[in-house]
């Protein structure tokens, strides 16, 4: 159940003649995204959740055009009533620094965010995109945003492959995940795929994560996943998932700081 006091987003005024302070941390689904070209506006069907940590941000979606993922990740920070983020991978992009200012306004249960500028084919567009917030007051030490560094996949039959370089953004905050994926074929042709959803500690070593909405529409969405998790201190830790047919997928995690 929404606890919207805890999660919204809450504008704190700090003094007289000062600007509001912006608190950004929760999570929040999309409710509306229009795109604008000057003159006219062009609203979007598009389901994204987006997670603020304390330090990061990241969002998760479907293209527009297929089901592959549209998703970002970087640090934020929030300044003069502004929310800045510095975006330093994305599926569109890959690896690429870029940073956007984001115009905040709070709303009853989420808030509403505009983007001025934004180039696309040669032409300035504006973005304007509405967030509810979807988040409990569940805290987690998983809470924060991670990278994989090391996958292991056993099969039942007793096969495995080991990745020591996986490219796999990861972040959890206020009960709510999202992961995302970009791999690379044959052909060198790079595809992203994504997964999102409510999550939940089942003790120190187990979690259930719930997933909404993902790539795999068919075959991961509306169920959920016992995780297996062990930490390695604070910044590190290794969730191990066992599928239906009996395979493994071991992937060790890192701290992103």
């Amino acid at each position: 159940m929404k606890n919207l006091p805890a999660i919204s987003l809450i504008l704190l005024v700090i003094g007289c003649g000062t600007k509001p302070k912006i608190e950004m941390i929760g999570s929040y689904q999309m409710t509306k995204q229009v795109l604008n070209d000057g003159t006219k506006d062009s609203a979007i069907d598009r389901k994204q959740l987006k997670i603020y940590t304390d330090q990061y941000m990241m969002y998760a979606s479907p293209n527009v055009t297929d089901s592959f993922a549209n998703f970002g990740i970087g640090k934020y920070k929030v300044e003069d009533g502004k929310v800045y983020e510095y975006r330093f991978y994305t599926a569109a992009e890959g690896e690429r620094m870029d940073t956007f200012v984001l115009n905040i306004e709070k709303t009853y249960n989420g808030y509403k965010q505009v983007i001025e500028n934004i180039p696309i084919d040669g032409k300035n567009y504006k973005l304007t995109e509405e967030y509810e917030s979807v988040g409990t007051e569940q805290k987690s030490p998983l809470d924060g945003a991670w990278k994989q560094v090391r996958n292991i996949y056993l099969t039942a039959k007793g096969d495995s492959s080991v990745n020591n370089n996986p490219l796999e953004y990861k972040t959890f905050q206020s009960g709510y995940f999202i992961w995302a994926i970009t791999v690379t074929d044959s052909t060198n042709k790079k595809t992203s795929v994504f997964g999102y959803g409510p999550f939940d500690m089942m003790g120190e070593t187990k979690i259930r994560e719930s997933v909404a909405n993902s790539t795999f529409v068919t075959g991961v969405v509306g169920k959920k996943y016992e995780v297996d998790i062990l930490f390695n201190g604070n910044d590190s830790y290794k969730q191990t998932i066992t599928f239906a047919n009996g395979d493994k997928s071991t992937e060790v995690y890192q701290r992103q700081k």
